[in-house]
């Protein structure tokens, strides 16, 4: 069973990109546990989301899916499950959730330092770079785009079930969410 598990994590993580199941979670100085970007253009601790090959386009948020700051699109009102990652992730358990990101618009998601330690997110159609903090590139809609929200597969790691907070930036605005993930955000 834990094998059946650990192979649906991994597809469900990866989409059929060429996963490797690189974890390379490091420590910055500020004590945020981050991952090693492959851009190389992220400055320490922080990983950028990787424009290519998105898994579908949309025309706006809808449904579950809420747009914050009109950068990125987010589950902010379902409970997401979550699973045991078995050493996929960084943490002992993983919750799926699509990431959608506004074709054009520059923005971060970052993890609370409160959480750095027991939280780690990662979105993309790559290996998955466990992070704390994630610069969106204002990435170019594909041609013949069908929709200007570009839709990326990934998720979170963390240690138990919890109401999280991600903070989202957009230029000069922050907006701090709430994501239920295993355990229903109160109020």
């Amino acid at each position: 069973m834990r094998t059946v598990l650990q192979v649906a994590v991994m597809i469900a993580l990866c989409s059929g990109a060429a996963c490797t199941g690189k974890v390379n979670p490091t420590v910055s100085p500020s004590g945020r546990a981050a991952a090693a970007s492959g851009s190389g253009a992220a400055p320490p601790g922080q990983v950028n989301l990787d424009c290519s090959g998105p898994i579908d386009m949309v025309s706006s948020p809808t449904g579950p899916q809420r747009g914050i700051l009109d950068v990125v699109g987010l589950d902010i009102t379902s409970t997401l499950q979550v699973g045991r990652t078995d050493g996929i992730g960084p943490h002992r358990l993983f919750a799926k959730t699509a990431l959608l990101i506004h074709a054009g618009r520059e923005g971060d998601l970052t993890v609370p330092t409160s959480w750095a330690t027991r939280l780690s997110i990662a979105w993309g159609n790559h290996a998955p770079e466990w992070s704390t903090d994630l610069h969106i590139p204002a990435c170019p809609a594909p041609p013949a785009a069908s929709g200007r929200w570009l839709v990326f597969p990934g998720g979170f790691s963390l240690d138990e079930a919890a109401c999280v907070p991600l903070q989202i930036r957009a230029g000069k605005e922050t907006a701090t969410v709430h994501v239920s993930v295993g355990a229903r955000c109160q109020g």
